[in-house]
């Protein structure tokens, strides 16, 4: 039997360490790079569940956004809706009589300021009574609604034709130069209101009594210029047929 030295022996023992001894550092390595993996993992996870969040969220925001937007559409709609009805008439669709006197101060101030001059128009439809009640409202309204598109024909935009009620009629001529101006849209207005007019099944022919105002030389506020107006229609009225 052959002895090996011992010298021998501790060489044969490291060389059978040796694999051994290089797998430690290796396998630590691996266990670490292993957690890591697994950390990295359970982050990537936990981004994804953020971005899914992030992205419902942008989803549920866009929703809100949608519905506040149609909601504010809505709104605004309805404002102007109300504003309409609330500045015009609801026959006619003219301005009613708030609008015209907010309309009529802004030009008063403004023609004080330019010193121009404002122009008011008071119409009264003649026997328009007559026709309300011998046709009934119905044919009365349709008049009346005939009338208010032939005033709205005769006008510049930046004029005002209102209907002030009943079967009376405003038109304000703001940045009036001189009366002849005055003159030939009264003259217009004359000739169109007493053409006759068409209703359903008949044929009806009034006329307009015309007085006009201006401003500063027959009032000072609107409340002047509206009565010289007023008094001077029922005068052209009397002129024309003889009685108010």
């Amino acid at each position: 039997m052959k002895h090996l030295e011992p010298s021998a022996v501790t060489a044969n023992t490291a060389a059978e360490d040796l694999p051994s001894a290089l797998a430690k550092p290796i396998c630590a390595e691996s266990q670490q790079a292993c957690a890591e993996l697994s950390e990295l993992r359970v982050s990537l996870t936990k981004v994804k569940q953020q971005l899914q969040a992030a992205h419902e969220q942008n989803a549920n925001l866009a929703v809100v956004e949608t519905q506040q937007r149609k909601k504010l559409q809505r709104l605004a709609k309805k404002c102007q809706h109300t504003s309409h009805v609330a500045y015009h008439d609801q026959l006619t669709g003219l301005p009613n009589r708030s609008l015209l006197l907010d309309r009529l101060k802004q030009a008063m101030a403004r023609a004080a300021r330019q010193h121009s001059q404002v122009a008011l128009l008071f119409i009264d439809l003649d026997k328009f009574k007559q026709v309300n009640d011998s046709l009934g409202h119905a044919m009365g309204d349709a008049l009346l609604q005939l009338a208010a598109h032939r005033l709205t024909d005769c006008v510049r935009l930046d004029d005002t034709a209102c209907r002030y009620g009943g079967d009376e009629f405003v038109v304000m001529l703001p940045d009036i130069d001189n009366q002849d101006t005055v003159n030939a849209v009264m003259d217009k207005l004359r000739l169109a209101l007493d053409a006759p007019y068409d209703l359903p099944g008949t044929q009806v022919k009034i006329s307009a009594s015309i007085g006009i105002a201006i401003y500063r030389a027959d009032g000072q506020s609107y409340k002047d210029l509206i009565m010289a107006a007023d008094t001077a229609m029922y005068i052209a009225k009397a002129d024309r047929y003889g009685t108010p």
